[in-house]
């Protein structure tokens, strides 16, 4: 009995063991529940394994699709990025991630994964979904590199082929970019698009390969080729620079045949294009009959480009002159004027004012002269030399309008802002001579021409250069030079014997060249000027007795230069020797009253008596300064003794600053001069000099740089920088010379400045200077401390400057939250704020941006960026009211109002954001351009507007221009799943 009793105890302890074994665990209990729907239950277990260290993906994933079943998307990402951080390779995990990034509306995070994904699944779809992606966000780098992943895989798309080839030429990649067109041309067998085939053509002819251009262009032409396309083509060559290869494709369709007209005006374009202007005057020459209107404008600017502007006068006569384009108009004008054809002008003035020359100042100045109004014509030539749109010849003109008109001193002024004269075209050179001569700038123009006739030998620089060496050069070698050469111009030798002349006074080795240049042009012609040019070159040489007949026939002409001549001859015969012995001997005997030496001083001034006047005037000059200090400078440079003016000058200098016009005067003569090396030390010492006020010291310094002495500007500017400080314009002089990347030595002087400034706020100004300059590592490394950021808060925003430009995100993360403990200074929140966004921290760009609030409650920026900033973070409530008070302001900013609305509408209130949805989309269409971007956003406006077939007509042209991009797809089926139409969303998936 009792071991039956036994028996059946052991049986039912192993019944009861083994129903143990029946009971479900933990995990199997989560994922029953899960299947039963028991999201709740199911969650809570889930959780509890989670806590208790369960990381694994049957953990995670199914508790992640349990938050987001449950409208938890914020928790369902944290999850899934932590499974990612702990499994960086998880194609489902990143999958997920990235639907979950797209629901959350967090792009940027999206475009980051998807660009890991991509890497990981090694997918077309894939690239092609994350070049487009990354071009959404201005990521072009990562787009091109997209693309070139794609188009790798998916050779086929020609579409992306071109698009990739835009981009890379974009980037400055031309031999990328042109591989990308060549094989998509191939692929697509010659139908790449109009855009593509210019900017091959272009790339091609930059890379040396014209004549593969070349062979691209009459392959797309082909067999029969319209004239659209020929003409297309061809002005595409000649926009790349290349017309003689447009010429070249199109010259088969217009040889031994009679083209269109368009065609035929074509060719003759690209014949003057390509320098063939003889065969385009006989082609237009041999047209006839009546041009329509249409064509007409082109047909005179042809003509006028060819050289035919006497046949575009005549063509012009009896039509419209509106049909012809302003240039061509003021050609024909010259071309009137020219030939002396009153009735033509009074035509143009007629019918359609002087408003047509407004872009021709120089032809509307000389027509001025023309009419004797010389004030009408120093306004055109001003009016010219003010814009920046005239050649270097039409200055000239201009400058020389201005001195025949009576305003010397403007036209000087003109003249000197032209220096240095780079590129003169040798039908300039003459007229540049004569205004170096004329404006008094001869020795500059003497060493222009010497440096050119060396660079660029032709006649016109030797003929320069022979009329500027007779006037401030070596008298001796233009004699030999004039000896040398027995056919000259008139005009030259003209030119010549009156300036040797003039310093033979002075010099008389110039005396010998006066007169053998004079000779030669009287008898060539025997002409007044030629007659006045030898009588003063024979008393130059010694010889006035003989120069008297020649002057005699020529004192009923008058003028002062003739009066002038005779004097000198007869003093040089002995008829004058008596005045000039009286006037000598008044002055040696001395006891004339200041009168008296005034008006002697005159006298030999009127007579030209310069070095019998010198002694008087410079005794004047020291004595009582002013007026004769700038006669007796005057004197001095007329009788050749500028030495002595630079010694007077000098010792004055030496003993106290000169006033302004002393030192206007001694370094115009040491200019004239050609001391350049004490003009220089000049500078230099006034520049330093601390007895003189800042502002007339800041000056020299401008000078010395000008005259090509950087060293010594940058010493005269970095004293005047330490005592003005870095924030004034001497400084931002100083930074300026030394250009973008100044040198050690500038940010050593920089850094010594910051060094030594006194007190926190002013070495903040020098390291934000040093900062700004590149000595963003010698800011960080002076005021780093152990704990980071500098202690003293002034020093904290140089400091945050120098991190950001270093792109050292974390460390200016650290110094910008404490700069927020002490700084609440607007302007520099925002620029904490803004660079910590520039360099990727977020959470420390959110903390500045409440800061700047809280100081400025109504501030535009930190409303908008912080209201962006809870949108990405799903703070709903947050995003509400920060876009509300910010649009409230009545931006022109559609992407604030479009996320106003999507958070609206993401807090279950569609109705209030239909208003801000409104709003986007009219700002949005009133923006120029059209790209992808902007008409997807459109179509999601309009989706949300209820417009949903404008949405589906807009969605289908991006997929039409866009086919493989998933991301779209998807974005549209989306959209037609919202609104109930599932056909077509079916459609749009290739669902069956």
């Amino acid at each position: 009995m009792r071991a039956n009793i036994l028996v059946v105890l052991l049986v039912l302890i192993a019944g009861i063991g083994a129903s143990l074994l029946l009971i479900p665990r933990g995990g199997e209990l989560a994922l029953q529940k899960f299947r039963d729907r028991d999201y709740e239950s199911a969650r809570a277990v889930y959780e509890e394994r989670y806590a208790a260290g369960d990381r694994g993906g049957a953990t995670v994933m199914p508790l992640t699709r349990l938050s987001l079943a449950q409208g938890d998307v914020e928790r369902a990402i944290a999850l899934t990025e932590e499974f990612v951080a702990a499994e960086p390779t998880s194609v489902e995990a990143r999958e997920l991630l990235n639907r979950l990034y797209q629901d959350a509306q967090r792009p940027g995070d999206y475009l980051e994964n998807l660009a890991v994904l991509a890497e990981l699944r090694h997918s077309a779809d894939l690239y092609r979904e994350l070049a487009y992606a990354a071009g959404f966000r201005n990521r072009m780098a990562l787009k091109a590199e997209a693309l070139a992943r794609y188009c790798a895989l998916a050779p086929e798309d020609v579409e992306a082929q071109q698009e990739l080839a835009a981009l890379l030429a974009a980037r400055g990649d031309h031999a990328g970019a042109v591989d990308r067109l060549l094989h998509a041309d191939d692929r697509a067998r010659g139908n790449i698009g109009a855009d593509s085939r210019e900017l091959l053509m272009s790339l091609l002819i930059d890379l040396g390969r014209a004549e593969d251009a070349f062979g691209r262009a009459r392959r797309w032409l082909g067999e029969q080729p319209t004239v659209a396309d020929m003409i297309g083509l061809a002005s595409q060559l000649a926009a790349a620079s290349r017309p003689d290869l447009g010429v070249r494709l199109i010259e088969p369709q217009v040889t031994g045949r009679t083209p269109v007209l368009a065609l035929e005006l074509t060719y003759v374009d690209l014949l003057i294009a390509a320098d063939r202007r003889e065969e385009a005057r006989t082609r237009l020459s041999a047209l006839s009959g009546r041009v329509e209107d249409s064509q007409f404008g082109r047909l005179l600017a042809l003509e006028m480009n060819a050289g035919q502007a006497r046949e575009a006068l005549r063509a012009a006569k009896g039509r419209d002159l509106r049909l012809a384009p302003d240039w061509v108009l003021a050609g024909l004008a010259e071309t009137a004027l020219r030939d002396g054809d009153r009735p033509f002008l009074d035509r143009l003035h007629r019918e359609l004012g002087e408003g047509f020359l407004a872009d021709y100042p120089v032809l509307a100045a000389n027509i001025a002269l023309g009419r004797g109004d010389a004030d009408a014509a120093a306004r055109w030539a001003e009016r010219g030399l003010a814009g920046s749109a005239l050649t270097l010849g039409d200055r000239l003109a201009a400058i020389r309008i201005l001195d025949r008109a009576g305003r010397r001193a403007a036209a000087a002024a003109a003249f000197d802002r032209l220096a240095p004269f780079d590129a003169v075209p040798d039908d300039q050179l003459e007229e540049l001579a004569a205004l170096f001569i004329d404006l008094e700038r001869a020795p500059a123009g003497l060493d222009w021409f010497a440096a050119h006739r060396q660079a660029k030998p032709s006649p016109a620089a030797e003929q320069g250069w022979a009329r500027l060496a007779a006037k401030a050069g070596d008298p001796v070698a233009v004699a030999d030079w004039l000896a040398a050469r027995p056919v000259l111009p008139v005009a030259l030798l003209q030119d010549i014997a009156g300036s040797a002349a003039e310093r033979a006074v002075a010099d008389r080795r110039a005396a010998p060249l006066a007169l053998a240049a004079a000779q030669r042009a009287f008898a060539l012609d025997p002409s007044p000027r030629s007659r006045l040019a030898l009588a003063i070159a024979l008393t130059a040489t010694g010889k006035p007795a003989e120069a008297l007949p020649l002057l005699s026939p020529l004192l009923d002409r008058g003028g002062a230069e003739i009066e002038a001549a005779y004097i000198a001859a007869l003093d040089g015969a002995g008829r004058s020797e008596e005045l000039a012995r009286h006037l000598t001997a008044k002055l040696a005997k001395g006891g004339l009253s200041d009168a008296e030496e005034q008006g002697i001083a005159y006298l030999l001034l009127d007579h030209k008596a310069y070095r019998a006047a010198l002694p008087l005037l410079r005794a004047r000059a020291e004595r009582l300064g002013g007026v004769w200090l700038a006669v007796y400078a005057d004197a001095a440079a007329k009788a050749n003794a500028l030495p002595d003016l630079a010694a007077l000058l000098q010792r004055q200098a030496a003993a106290a600053p000169l006033a302004e016009a002393e030192d206007s005067l001694y370094r115009s003569t040491l200019e004239t001069l050609g001391r350049k090396a004490e003009l220089r030390r000049y500078l230099l010492a006034r520049a330093t000099d601390d007895r003189l006020p800042v502002e007339r010291r800041r000056e020299p310094a401008f000078a010395l740089l000008a005259l090509g002495d950087k060293t010594g500007a940058t010493r005269a500017l970095q004293r005047l920088a330490a005592m003005q400080g870095p924030q004034s314009g001497d400084f931002r002089q100083l930074a300026y010379l030394w250009g973008p990347r100044p040198p050690a030595a500038a940010l050593d002087w920089l850094e010594a400045r910051a060094k030594a400034a006194a007190g926190p706020e002013a070495q903040a100004a020098w390291y934000d200077r040093l900062a700004e300059l590149g000595g963003g590592a010698r800011v960080t490394a002076s005021l780093a401390t152990p704990a980071g950021p500098p202690v003293q808060p002034a020093l904290q925003a140089p400091y945050i400057e120098a991190l950001a430009s270093a792109g050292k995100g974390r460390e200016l993360a650290v110094a910008v939250r404490a700069a927020l403990r002490e700084d609440a200074t607007p302007d520099r929140l925002r620029r904490y704020a803004r660079l910590a966004e520039q360099t990727g921290q977020r959470a420390a760009a959110a903390e500045a941006w409440t800061a700047l609030l809280a100081r400025k409650p109504e501030d535009a920026d930190a409303l908008r960026q912080l209201g962006m900033l809870a949108f990405d973070g799903n703070r709903l409530a947050d995003a509400e009211r920060l876009l509300r008070r910010y649009t409230a302001r009545g931006p022109d900013d559609h992407e604030a109002h479009y996320f106003l609305g999507e958070t609206l509408t993401a807090l279950k209130r569609p109705a209030a954001a239909l208003p801000f949805y409104r709003i986007a989309l009219a700002q949005l269409r009133a923006r120029g351009g059209r790209d992808d971007a902007a008409v997807l956003t459109e179509a999601n406006l309009l989706n949300r507007l209820g417009k949903v077939d404008e949405a589906v007509a807009l969605f289908d042209s991006l997929r039409k221009r866009h086919p493989g991009d998933r991301q779209l797809t998807a974005d549209y089926a989306s959209m037609l799943i919202e609104n109930g139409r599932l056909p077509e969303a079916r459609r749009v998936l290739a669902l069956p």
